[in-house]
């Protein structure tokens, strides 16, 4: 069995080795896998332990040929838990599980493809649950809202974090919106609620919900002005709607909205005239045209404008090979210019595409969270 270790300071891991091949919860190892091998981690569990195990391509790589397999047995040698690429980003796996018996569990990672090799991480988290949890994985809830904007029900999703029916706290959320030609599946598609479930069981994302809206025809329509555009949905619907009907918290600093492509525009659009709504923006290959809206509506000349008062915390990304690269530029170029601080990520590699964005979620999920509690007991409590 060939094995790398390796110590990621800088993206806080650590790298835990030995005889034995030990997994310790809160330690995530980076390993190494040929063609068609397999390698198991051994960790002690008792009876009614909550555990999280995951393990990814490392890095995360949308073209990567790795195919993984995570499998769990127990102190028996009986499998009790498996995933194969259901997760967030590439190839990546997440189980939850209460484990059945006290000793010593298994879990082996696969390679099943006889042609790649590369790097994985694999991560062991317990975790205690409150007494009555039924959504140790949070949940993905699906609805329509009426809306007199659009003249007929929106339909949307929202997640939900783990055991949120039993905690009944107010949690911050990020508002994520979709493409032209996709849907409110989009994010949930791409594993948005796997990479949040995993980001807390690791202790790097605090809690947190997402709502995702259907645009539909409005949002991809040039329309703007008070009462007639997706903007005006967004606000005067939207948000009421959903703070209200699924406890999620109602201040500017609990508030953060951001979308791709046209979902992206739409980000910028509305957080630049409404700084004072939301405390974080960002747009994953956000796409802007100079002719699509007027100038008190187009991103790229609010860019020009004074600078959000107060400011926003901003984050723009694209891929290399991004065919929306032109206007993306000079977005960025206008932003810093005017003095408005933000972050500009040019990843070295991805398109307009999927697996591009996929592949950041952790990013994009990082950002918007970065200044939100991980103390549940903090957050307001439901009404």
């Amino acid at each position: 069995m060939r094995k790398i270790f390796l110590l990621l300071f800088l993206a806080g891991f650590t790298a835990q080795a030995s005889d034995e091949n030990s997994l310790i919860s809160g330690e995530p190892i980076v390993s190494y896998l040929v063609q068609d091998e397999q390698q198991r981690w051994t960790f002690e569990g008792t009876t009614g332990q909550s555990i999280h195990l995951s393990a990814q391509n490392y890095p995360p790589d949308p073209y990567s040929d790795v195919d993984l397999v995570l499998e769990v047995y127990d102190p028996a040698g009986h499998l009790i838990a498996a995933d194969d690429n259901t997760g967030p980003g590439t190839d990546a796996m997440f189980i939850s599980l209460s484990l059945p018996a006290s000793g010593t569990y298994t879990a082996v990672v696969r390679n099943v493809n006889v042609w790649a090799e590369g790097s994985y991480l694999l991560a062991l988290q317990s975790d205690e649950f409150p007494v009555g949890c039924q959504s140790p994985l949070g949940t993905m809830v699906t609805g329509e809202m009426p809306s007199q904007v659009n003249r007929w029900p929106i339909r949307y999703r929202v997640f939900l974090p783990p055991c949120h029916e039993v905690l009944q706290k107010r949690y911050p959320y990020v508002i994520l919106m979709h493409g032209s030609n996709s849907d409110d599946a989009l994010w949930d598609t791409l594993g948005i609620d796997e990479a949040i479930v995993r980001g807390m069981a690791l202790k790097r994302l605090p809690p947190m919900a997402v709502v995702l809206p259907f645009g539909g025809s409005l949002a991809n329509t040039n329309t703007f002005g008070a009462g007639a555009s997706w903007e005006s949905l967004v606000i005067d619907e939207l948000i009421p709607y959903m703070e209200a009907s699924y406890c999620l918290q109602n201040t500017r600093e609990g508030r953060a909205i951001g979308g791709i492509s046209r979902g992206g525009f739409w980000a910028f659009e509305i957080a630049f005239r409404h700084p004072d709504l939301f405390s974080a923006l960002a747009g994953h290959s956000p796409f802007f045209d100079l002719t699509h809206a007027p100038p008190s509506n187009n991103p790229l000349d609010l860019a020009l404008a004074p600078p959000p008062a107060p400011a926003l915390r901003i984050w723009m990304d694209r891929g290399h090979d991004d065919y929306a690269q032109l206007n993306i530029d000079l977005i960025n170029e206008r932003m810093t210019q005017n003095g408005i601080e933000h972050t500009y990520q040019l990843y070295p590699v991805g398109e307009h595409a999927n697996s591009y964005w996929q592949a950041h979620l952790d990013d994009y999920l990082d950002f918007y969270s970065e200044n939100w509690s991980f103390d549940i007991e903090s957050l307001p409590d439901c009404p």
